[in-house]
């Protein structure tokens, strides 16, 4: 699309740059989680999966103390310019629209092991529904925002006031920074756990941002999975801004390319 992936540093970069990262955010107070092993993946099939009308799987990427990218995903055909509402929770009587780039879909062959039927089946290319991103500007730091997304006909999708809020990072020079740190996050039952525990931080006031040190949705070649994780986990990235880079599971897994990361930073 000619546009830079938000929220995702170069590949070239990865471990040098998350390191640092997180020598910075280790340097502080820890309370790591345990370790628990595997665990099943959450099916396709499951009811959280459920494809929902008008805007969904909305998270928030790119984020710095003044601005943020909001992105999300509509199965409405329509791919119409994109708008987001926002306004600071203490002006609760004033809305800003900010409007962003038309919305865009993307199709891909799925990978084998998704449907082994290949190319010669219809069935085994994937079309996304209409993605679409807005950056917000000139927002204050250490501020709570209230926001919602409009897109194709006009439907805004308004959830509660916790899953479509979030707060600006602290300005340069605050005494501290919080952080949320996780990586090889999957969709299996205790991702659900890893995130709910994240999320819950979040609402406590625990956490500040959310740094994803790669191998995220694990769709290894199964673009539908990009789907089921942006809804499973929606609450959370739809809550705290998240900063993340790509691992193996992003760059060729399942021949993956970057191409379902990529079109949702």
């Amino acid at each position: 699309s000619g546009r830079p992936p938000l929220g995702r540093l170069p590949y070239c970069k990865l471990e040098h740059s998350m390191m640092h990262i997180l020598a910075t955010a280790l340097s502080g107070t820890t309370r790591p989680s345990n370790r628990v092993g595997g665990s099943p993946l959450i099916p396709l099939s499951d009811p959280r999966n459920a494809q929902r009308a008008g805007p969904e799987q909305i998270h928030l990427t790119g984020a710095s103390v003044d601005s943020i990218h909001v992105t999300w995903s509509d199965n409405d055909t329509s791919t119409a310019p994109s708008v987001v509402e926002v306004r600071a929770v203490s002006d609760a009587a004033s809305w800003t629209a900010v409007p962003g780039p038309s919305g865009s879909v993307y199709s891909a062959l799925q990978a084998a092991d998704a449907c082994p039927g290949g190319y010669t089946d219809p069935s085994c290319i994937y079309t996304s529904s209409v993605l679409h991103s807005v950056q917000l500007t000139q927002l204050e730091p250490a501020t709570k925002y209230e926001y919602r997304v409009r897109s194709a006909a006009g439907k805004v999708q308004e959830r509660s006031s916790r899953s479509l809020r979030f707060t600006t990072p602290p300005a340069a020079g605050s005494p501290a920074v919080r952080f949320g740190v996780v990586a090889d996050l999957g969709q299996t039952t205790n991702s659900s756990a890893t995130v709910a525990g994240l999320q819950q931080a979040a609402e406590d006031g625990s956490i500040d941002a959310i740094l994803l040190g790669g191998d995220l949705s694990y769709a290894d070649g199964d673009h539908r999975r990009w789907d089921s994780y942006a809804r499973l986990f929606e609450g959370l990235w739809a809550g705290v801004p998240v900063a993340h880079v790509g691992g193996n599971h992003e760059v060729s897994s399942g021949g993956e390319n970057w191409l379902g990361d990529s079109r949702r930073d």
